[in-house]
């Protein structure tokens, strides 16, 4: 919605310039503890799957690894280049997501629409930037914040072209979404929504853009090289994902929304109410110009993605990263369409903030997902000495994998320390008892154990929890654990 020549010109008045400094310092104290949890928190099992994956020795092993694993490989080969330059160490590998997550929010500052104020555009980023889930995904050595940086980006173009369709304008929206695509295979429901909304948009003209298709050729070309070892993860008895319902769609939105905590929820409730109630009022448009059809690219991807999930379960909220950027953008024109838009981007603001101000908070959440880790257990063996290790994933997914991929995956923190040990992956059926079979295999020598476990997704360690931690013959380290999620590392002691 444009804005008028007075709201351009906005006086500085103390309050603005006092909440504008607030922000600031809010802003330089989130990201000043993202980096110091970055450099403290171990990593988890995703984590450490992305560190192995970008320090292979050498193009062809990590090419290998790529194709192996259930993800596209544009977030592993920028990391590669990364880590070749600055190492691998937990801040080092997570510091790009760091670096993505603010250049995603300065996007609409630099490249803002042309129907989208000024006023508009600072909400907007400040929206992606403050957006409480981003906590995770800033400190996380995955391809979220990359995926956030992308979408942004592609919600721009998309912008645009909603505006005016040009060929070279299309072209680089195939890119982006090529570029997504290869980032997560998830990127597709918000491609196909912004599909749709350009074909309602611009109708049969759009397919005069056809020749932009050839830019997309990397990414078809991958996804059909890449498959076979898809399919492998889409069986019954492999995936590990909680099937969708009402209430795991409803957590769903809440995660794309923001609306994750009480306080955000209540104010994104309060927004559309509130401006609902005076759009009706004085009988505004909903949409008043074409980039406002942008939200929409979120709702019709957010409902693919349901529909998806529905068949095929195969959905995290994670994966819906690629909507955020839509959907605060839609988040900022209903505060546009409020009796005091200013009052309203500031509370917004706030309850987006407040929550991820307490460092207890940040420290809670990121704890409750390094559980699904080993980093600790690693450095527990480390400094035992073991003449070999044991690893064991207790997941459905490791009988598809690749023995090599479970070694190099196992050792990877003892290998990062300079640790050459000899790692031998376990696989075993979810009826048997691991403790049995890790038995089995440390009869000889001092041997080392890993055994991560999580017993939501069929694992062994439902009926079968571990109880090598009460055998007098095991010097073991449970770590932070729950009764369902954790992970135990155990050293045969020297005189058994």
């Amino acid at each position: 919605m444009p804005e008028t020549s007075a709201a351009r010109r906005l006086p500085a008045t103390p309050i603005i310039l006092l909440t504008g400094s607030f922000f600031l310092l809010a802003a330089l104290y989130l990201v000043g503890m993202r980096l110091n949890l970055a450099a403290t928190t171990p990593l988890w099992l995703d984590e450490t799957w992305s560190g192995m994956i970008a320090t292979r020795p050498d193009w062809s092993s990590f090419w290998r690894e790529a194709w192996l694993d259930c993800n596209p490989p544009l977030y592993y080969l920028l990391l590669t280049g990364w880590v070749t330059l600055f190492g691998d160490s937990n801040l080092m590998l997570r510091l790009p997501s760091i670096l993505f997550v603010p250049v995603a929010a300065l996007l609409p500052l630099l490249w803002r629409p042309r129907t989208l104020g000024r006023t508009g555009a600072w909400t907007w980023a400040a929206l992606l930037f403050l957006w409480p889930p981003n906590l995770g995904i800033m400190v996380d050595a995955r391809g979220y914040g990359l995926m956030m940086m992308l979408s942004t980006a592609s919600c721009l173009t998309v912008a645009h072209l909603l505006e005016r369709l040009t060929l070279r304008w299309a072209m680089l929206w195939v890119g982006l979404g090529t570029l997504m695509f290869l980032t997560h295979y998830y990127a597709a429901v918000l491609i196909l929504g912004q599909i749709l909304v350009l074909l309602y948009r611009h109708r049969l003209s759009l397919a005069r853009m056809w020749p932009a298709i050839i830019v997309a050729t990397p990414g078809l070309g991958w996804f059909a090289y890449h498959l076979p070892r898809l399919a492998d993860y889409a069986r019954d008895d492999v995936a590990w994902y909680d099937p969708t319902s009402l209430s795991r769609a409803m957590l769903n939105l809440a995660f794309v929304l923001g609306a994750q905590n009480i306080v955000a929820l209540f104010a994104v409730i309060a927004l559309v109410i509130v401006a609902t109630i005076h759009m009706r009022r004085r009988q505004s448009a909903i949409l008043s110009s074409g980039s406002d059809l942008l939200p929409l690219t979120a709702v019709i991807g957010f409902a693919i993605a349901i529909l998806v999930s529905l068949f095929q379960p195969s959905l995290t909220d994670r994966y819906l990263v690629p909507l955020v950027p839509s959907a605060m953008l839609g988040l900022t024109l209903l505060i546009q369409r409020t009796p005091r838009p200013v009052h309203a981007a500031l509370g917004m603001a706030f309850a987006f903030m407040v929550p991820v101000l307490n460092p207890t908070l940040m420290r809670t959440e990121l704890g409750n997902r390094t559980i699904y880790g080993y980093e600790q257990g690693s450095d527990f063996i480390r400094a035992e000495r073991p003449d070999r290790v044991l690893f064991l994933w207790d997941s459905p997914s490791a009988k598809i994998m690749d023995r090599a991929s479970l070694a190099a995956i196992g050792g990877y923190f003892l290998t990062r320390a300079g640790m050459d040990l000899p790692v031998e992956p376990l696989v075993v059926d979810r009826r048997a008892d691991p403790n049995t079979i890790l038995r089995a295999h440390a009869i000889n020598g001092r041997p080392a154990l890993i055994w991560l476990y999580n017993a939501h997704y069929r694992s062994a360690a439902k009926d079968h929890p571990p109880t090598l931690q009460d055998d007098p013959s095991w010097h073991c380290n449970r770590g932070t654990r729950t009764d369902i999620v954790g992970s135990i590392a155990c050293v045969k002691r020297a005189d058994q």
